[in-house]
């Protein structure tokens, strides 16, 4: 009938202004994202100081876990492969 017929026009009119609106505001704030991210090495982030005694340790445990590792896949590589 020519009321649903209007009621639908009406609905796909309504559904295409939302689409419209949904895009319209994505685009807009998209583009506001700060305009520089800073100056210098790492663009305005100050990494903390790191005493040596730390580096050393983390360094060490890295090279443990490394070797652990290493160890692991040597002696059970073929299960990890499904040999």
């Amino acid at each position: 009938s020519a009321a649903s017929a209007v009621r639908c026009v009406m609905l796909g009119a309504a559904r295409a202004t939302r689409v419209a609106h949904v895009l319209r505001t994505t685009q807009r704030h998209a583009s506001h994202g700060p305009k520089t991210y800073g100056k210098g090495e790492f663009r305005g982030f100050t990494p903390p100081h790191v005493p040596m005694w730390q580096k050393r340790v983390g360094e060490g445990f890295a090279t443990a876990a490394w070797l652990w590792f290493f160890w692991r896949c040597y002696h059970d590589g073929g299960h990890l492969v499904g040999m």
